[in-house]
């Protein structure tokens, strides 16, 4: 399957009229109709309907299409990078992360230009975080769990789990916050496909209580925005939002926090531009931590 017939496709599914396809890439109007054929004969299926003067795309050619747009834009992806690298320019980067690592790490950073140019941020669930890595154009993965071999890994840091709580909470004049005293209050936490919510689970469990009450969601703005509503505590590693006040929460072994990771391809072309990202983002994560005067006074840096 060549990208050149794929172009062929888009063009007459989006024109649905060879003549104006053949126009638009301009190729003569056989060709693309005999190459139509030929895609049509290599897939085992149509993937127009043909009525006079007009073609208009089957069933299979509509779950067709969104495919044949992603490989012709990978390749134009890929060639630019090449080409980018081949003038000597920095490589522009795909990061692989959980939503809540984009919005506390990658998205502040990059909005400082303290980063190697990054392209895209590919949101995923810390447990396929590099698996999508492996099985797309991405560049870099980051997750809370090392990299698997064959990949390249290196420790970034640490993420507070914080509580946050809306003003007038009897809580807003303190920085921390005990496991045995927040689990006083409802809780709002994210699903288990969130870190966040296993470590909360777990150090809930070691330490043998339970909370008031749970509430649970997917999205952390939503989480936010319940604790903003007075429903509840909420558990996150989103900076605050609404107005809530952030709380360190202590476990009887030290503060609640993610670990994250990174890991990428060891013989990448743009090895170096990942090193430095890694270096920047280990850098931005041990400043967010310092925000929090609770984590700089029982554990340092947190590395």
């Amino acid at each position: 399957m060549e990208l050149r017939v794929l172009r062929y496709f888009l063009a007459v599914a989006e024109t649905e009229s060879v003549t104006a396809a053949a126009r638009r890439v301009h190729v003569a109007q056989p060709s693309i109709s005999r190459q139509l054929r030929a895609l049509e004969k290599d897939l085992g299926v149509a993937l127009f309907t043909r009525r006079a003067g007009s073609l208009a795309l089957n069933a299979a050619g509509r779950r067709f299409r969104p495919i044949a747009q992603d490989l012709v834009r990978r390749a134009e992806q890929a060639a630019e990078t090449i080409a980018a690298v081949g003038r000597g320019e920095e490589a522009a980067l795909t990061v692989v992360a959980a939503p809540s690592t984009v919005a506390y790490l990658l998205a502040p950073l990059m909005a400082g230009g303290g980063a190697a140019p990054l392209r895209d941020a590919i949101q995923e669930e810390p447990s396929k975080v590099f698996d999508t890595l492996l099985l797309s154009d991405a560049d870099i993965g980051i997750s809370t769990n090392p990299a698997p071999a064959p990949l390249e890994s290196a420790f970034l840091g640490r993420v507070p789990v914080i509580a946050q709580i809306p003003a007038g909470h009897p809580w807003g004049g303190r920085d921390a916050i005990t496991l045995a005293e927040l689990v006083t209050e409802p809780l709002i936490v994210m699903t288990r496909a969130n870190a966040a919510r296993l470590i909360v689970d777990d150090a809930v469990s070691r330490a043998g209580i339970a909370p008031a009450g749970v509430a649970e969601t997917g999205s952390a703005a939503f989480a936010q925005a319940l604790a903003a509503a007075g429903r509840g505590v909420c558990l996150v590693t989103d900076h605050a939002r609404f107005g809530l006040h952030e709380l360190v929460v202590r476990a009887p072994d030290g503060p609640l926090t993610v670990p994250l990771y990174a890991g990428w391809d060891a013989a990448h072309y743009a090895r170096s531009a990942i090193r430095s990202l890694v270096d920047a983002l280990r850098a931005h994560s041990h400043e967010q931590t310092q925000r929090f005067p609770a984590l700089r006074a029982e554990t340092g840096d947190l590395r």
